[in-house]
This record gives C-alpha cells, structure tokens and sequence, in this order.
C-alpha cells in the first residue's frame, strides 16, 4: 500500500503525439507515470476509479515495471513555480489581460443562447481565447501597460529559440469564464472550451515546472443587478452561476465542479445569508460522484447552522437551462 501510494503522488505526464496512453494507446486525454496510467477510456482492468475536478472518471491502472522509459515523461523544470499573486494583484492583472482580447461572434451567440444579454455579457468580462494574436504577443502588450504576469494562474515561461525565456499561454480555442470571489474580483478564469475532449470547461492555470502557478479551486460568486431573493442559491459552474443570477435575483455561488464543494462553504458564509438552495445540476440522480458531493455540502451548511432547502425542475440538466427556457424552478425541504 506504501509504494502505491507513493506512485500516486509521483507527477503524472499528459500523453501527446510522441507519449500515448499505455492502455488506450490515444495521446490525448489520458496521462500516466512510471507505475500507474490514469486513463480516461478503458475502465476494464483498472484497481482504482478516480472522480477528477472535472467530473469525469480516470481509470488507474497497473504498469509493470520498466514499461515507461522515465526520461520520455522528463520535462525541464528549472524555471521554478511561481507563487500565486495576492487576489488583488490577480484582478488587476486579469481586467487589463481581458481587456486586450475580444469576444467573436460564434462565442457570443453561445452566451446569448444560454439567456444572457448583451449587457451581461460585457459586463461579466467574458472574451475569447485569442486565434490571430500569438499568446506571447499578447504577453508582451500586457507587460507594456505595467502588468507582470508572474504568479498570475495560466501565464508561464518558454523558452526563446535564441535562448532567453519569454511569458505566454496555452490558446486552445475557447472563451474566458471570469471566477469572481464575494468583491467581484476576478481570482482565476475558467475557459469554456470549443474542443470538449478533455472537458468543456478548463481552469486557466497550471505549467508550475516552466514559471506558472496554479489557482486552486476557488468558488465563484455571482450577484444580480437587483437582490430580489437574499437566500443563496449554489450551483456547477460559473457560468451556470452567472445565467441563474440574472434570473433569480439572487446571489448565486458556483463550484467550478461539483467534487470542487469545500470553498462553496466559505463563499456562502461571506454572503451572510441563513438559508442556502442548492441546485446541483439533475445527473446527481445518476452519478453517485456528483451525489456524493451534494450530501457533504448540504450537511456541511447545515453544521455551520444554516437551512438548507433544494431546487426540483423536470426539464434540463441544469438550474441555468431551465430558468432560460421560463421552467418552473420549486424549492423544497431538503432532508
């Protein structure tokens, strides 16, 4: 039991185009390390099943030893992991990034979709993953205006051709999500990806070996323009969160997952409010994770002294959709 818990903790590497899966043989997805592959396709065999923060299911399996030749998975870690900027530096530097990049269309069209106006929309900050501006060339302006990207979650170092590092970040084509704590400052961005192998919706954060820092987890807070309800309404999501909010006017909290429910706890105390409604999306009748997740914030709340009360609709996965579509939304006892 030591040594497999040792392996567990030993750093897992992504597969790529010259590293597949040693069990689904994809390079995408899944990742693995000397002794354990964590993949996210084949269940048959695995010892474990793990609940990631994305909600999707990884598959541990077994390696036998000298299968994974270990300088295939080395990378060069002498840029140091940065420390994660103050809350107040993170929003500062994230408005001004923000501000550099628009929102396309095709990603506008979405977030109108989903309920939002126009308004709402600019307002909550959202913009797209730059396509026809390389990442580092955006780096370079944001650091013109006096913003440093170092300890800011999702910026990291490369390496120049000519020697030389330089800052950048991943562009896989997506939209921003801002993650807002109870001040409306921005702590981390959330992005909604167009590609959803791997997961629709991915923290920007990370790349800790080349100078980058991670986030966390950190729940999102969303208030209406109008408080028109002062319990707290807690769902998946900051964009479901954020959707809900304008809708229920109502301050709304969002787990960037639903396993991700420990810093919902504290977000939900800043509000003030005696009664939470949770509104986990509906697959929590299905999914024994998601389930799980929502009993240990319901009796958490309720330790802390507050009543607790759950939102029942019949249509649509989540509280956003139905609230869109003009559903019925009813809150009952939660016991």
């Amino acid at each position: 039991m030591q040594a497999e818990r040792r392996y567990l903790e030993e750093r897992f590497v992504k597969t790529g185009p010259s590293r597949p899966c040693p069990i689904c043989g994809k390079n995408d997805w899944c990742g693995f390390n000397s002794r354990i592959a964590s993949c996210m396709r084949v269940s048959e065999g695995a010892f474990k099943e793990v609940l990631l923060g994305n909600d999707q299911v990884a598959y541990l399996h077994r390696l036998e030893p000298g299968r994974i030749t270990l300088p295939a998975i080395t990378e060069d870690c002498s840029m140091p992991e940065a420390q994660t900027a103050p809350v107040e530096v993170r929003d500062r530097v994230y408005r001004d990034f923000l501000r550099l990049l628009c929102l396309y269309p095709r990603h506008e069209q979405d977030l109108l979709r989903r309920g939002l106006t126009e308004w709402e929309i600019r307002e909550n900050g959202y913009v797209s993953v730059p396509e026809a501006e390389a990442p580092w060339s955006v780096c370079r302006r944001l650091i013109r205006i006096g913003r440093d990207p170092a300890g800011i979650p999702g910026f990291y170092k490369a390496r120049g051709s000519r020697g030389g590092t330089f800052w950048t970040f991943d562009r896989l084509p997506g939209y921003f999500i801002p993650v807002r704590d109870e001040k409306g400052r921005i702590q981390a961005l959330q992005r909604r990806m167009d590609d959803a192998r791997g997961g629709r919706y991915r923290l920007f954060s990370g790349r800790q070996t080349r100078g980058g820092c991670s986030c966390g987890t950190p729940a999102h807070v969303a208030g209406p323009a109008e408080i028109k309800d002062r319990r707290v309404w807690i769902t998946e999501g900051p964009l479901k969160a954020d959707v809900a909010a304008r809708y229920l006017g109502a301050v709304v909290v969002g787990a960037l997952s639903a396993s991700a429910w420990a810093p919902v706890v504290p977000a939900v105390l800043e509000t003030g409010a005696g009664e939470a409604v949770l509104a986990y999306d509906r697959d929590r009748e299905t999914n024994p994770g998601v389930a799980r997740a929502f009993e240990m914030l319901k009796a958490e709340l309720r330790r802390l002294g507050l009543v607790v009360y759950r939102a029942v609709w019949n249509e649509g996965k989540g509280i956003d959709d139905a609230l869109a579509a003009g559903r019925e939304v009813q809150v009952v006892c939660n016991h």
